[in-house]
């Protein structure tokens, strides 16, 4: 995996790509129940194993941006209490 800086932006235009494709499967799920389809073939396999893939991801990476901001609370005081 390439490291690369997000800014909020970058993150947000993230998220709003994750959204489409929940709408997506939302989309279908209620085309399903208007048309009475009660079940329909899909290949889930991969599409479920990516899922738990980026929510480790996602998690880690919360889990890193919490270090970052206690990181920058702790220089911002100690740069306060030496002046």
């Amino acid at each position: 995996m390439t490291l690369q800086t997000y800014n909020p932006d970058q993150l947000d235009r993230l998220t709003l790509r994750m959204l489409d494709l929940a709408a997506i499967l939302r989309q279908m799920a209620n085309r399903s129940r208007e048309h009475g389809i009660a079940d329909f073939p899909l290949h889930d396999k991969k599409a479920l194993e990516w899922c738990i893939n980026l929510e480790q991801w996602a998690q880690k990476t919360q889990a890193d941006l919490e270090v970052r901001i206690l990181q920058q609370k702790s220089d911002r005081r100690s740069r306060g209490a030496s002046h």
